[in-house]
């Protein structure tokens, strides 16, 4: 299958929001900053990296369409953004072939997909300000069961 992976532009924010939305997600920035999954011309999927230091990057946000889970796609697409973080991440700097890390907060059992795309999970203080404390007075905490992941990856080629 014939998949693009590549970063949004204006007339993708409705659905790539829509897609985040039926996550119980929303956009992380400016549409610009968000990478798209896209087979032919149909939007499948995207997320958001920000670089936190020089060879430390988090996953803002992450989804695919409900339509699509289950068949490789996220998978995918995660893949792509962390074996290559300062590609998929807009005004990154610092590419290096030191060990780099890419961390996010992992709704659940969305924790799962996170493991088997080779995260581990991790204590919040790992993450960065303020990913290390955007959970903390949150309402729906409890509910929401958020779990720290961190992946780490060696050299600019992952």
């Amino acid at each position: 299958m014939d998949y693009k992976i590549l970063f949004a532009s204006d007339h993708d924010e409705e659905i790539l929001r829509g897609i985040l939305i039926d996550s119980n997600m929303d956009m992380a920035g400016d549409i610009q900053e968000h990478v798209l999954i896209k087979k032919n011309s149909e939007i499948l999927g995207g997320g958001m990296l920000a670089q936190t230091g020089e060879d430390v990057f988090h996953l803002l946000v992450f989804a695919v369409g409900q339509q699509e889970r289950s068949q490789g796609i996220g998978s995918l697409l995660l893949q792509e953004l962390i074996k290559q973080p300062w590609k998929y991440c807009l005004g990154a700097t610092g590419i290096t072939d030191n060990q780099y890390s890419v961390t996010t907060v992992a709704k659940g059992e969305s924790s799962n997909f996170y493991k088997k795309n080779g995260f581990i999970a991790c204590d919040f203080s790992t993450l960065s300000y303020p990913f290390n404390e955007q959970c903390d007075e949150c309402p729906d905490r409890m509910d929401c069961k958020p779990v720290a992941m961190l992946y780490t990856g060696c050299g600019k080629h992952g």
